[in-house]
């Protein structure tokens, strides 16, 4: 999403209103789209307080000045209703797993942005490549669909795993062929829901899978977790847990966790 940012005249004014450096009004960008993918996934940002957000944003100012300067660059949307505000186009723009956190909950982005919407469609597969008028020709849709529903080389798929499975945390590797089984149904499934080519699913799930297992590593390292209480690499892949990113991943054992380990430490005194 912040590809674009480098050449949008939203940020140039947003800096401007602001009276900050272009690069403060990325980051205030970043860090605005990055919230809304965590804590307000269907867009509808206007259910936090403007003191939340800007706060959120690391805004040092009035909360009232970054909201009605974002307003006014349109990267928020005023509407009515208790959600007050839209972050702007984000169904456009939110990252594929977004879209796929909201359908694991039984929920989908804000029907404010259906009233938005022009009578144009644009895809989010391949702009140049496909026209975006109101709606596609029978032919366009079959061949559209044809390139994304024919069969994925066994071969292929195997070394998309293969990688993926690579990047989980060391020491908690087991269930490999249940867990390879059920990373193929991940990537055959965001293949068939979002269009795109296994390698971009599967460049998906290993990237959030590296995020994860390094956010991990690096409790491990502070001391503010055990091994045994991170989970074993099948169990991670077959509930896809890379899918959420509106949370930590959390280093406190459980109850039944901190049972077994007090359990344990009778045990060896006896």
């Amino acid at each position: 999403m912040l590809d674009g940012a480098f050449t949008s005249p939203k940020l140039r004014r947003l800096a401007a209103i602001l009276e900050v450096p272009w690069p403060h009004a990325i980051g205030l960008a970043g860090l605005l789209w990055r919230f809304t993918a965590k804590h307000a996934p269907s867009g509808e940002i206007g259910r936090h307080d403007d003191e939340e957000i800007a706060a959120a944003l690391e805004w040092p100012g009035e909360a009232e000045t970054l909201m009605a300067a974002l307003v006014r660059c349109r990267l928020l949307d005023r509407i009515n209703g208790p959600a007050r505000l839209l972050t702007h186009d984000w169904p456009d723009h939110a990252p594929r797993y977004v879209l796929a956190t909201l359908k694991r909950r039984g929920q989908d982005y804000s029907p404010h942005y259906m009233s938005q919407e022009s009578t144009s469609v644009v895809t989010t597969v391949d702009r140049s490549a496909v026209e975006t008028t109101s709606s596609y020709s029978s032919s366009s849709t079959s061949a559209l669909t044809k390139a994304y529903t024919s069969p994925i080389s066994s071969s292929l798929v195997a070394g998309l795993c293969e990688h993926i499975w690579s990047l989980w945390v060391p020491g908690r590797k087991t269930g490999k062929a249940e867990a390879f089984k059920a990373i193929e149904k991940s990537i055959r499934r965001i293949v068939k829901e979002f269009r795109v080519e296994p390698s971009e699913a599967a460049a998906e799930i290993a990237e959030r899978t590296r995020r994860d297992a390094e956010r991990y590593v690096n409790a491990l390292q502070l001391q503010q977790t055990e091994l045994k209480f991170i989970p074993q690499g099948v169990t991670y892949f077959k509930k896809e847990r890379w899918l959420d990113d509106d949370t930590e991943p959390d280093p406190t054992p459980s109850t039944s966790d901190i049972a077994d380990r007090e359990l344990e430490r009778i045990r060896s005194i006896g």
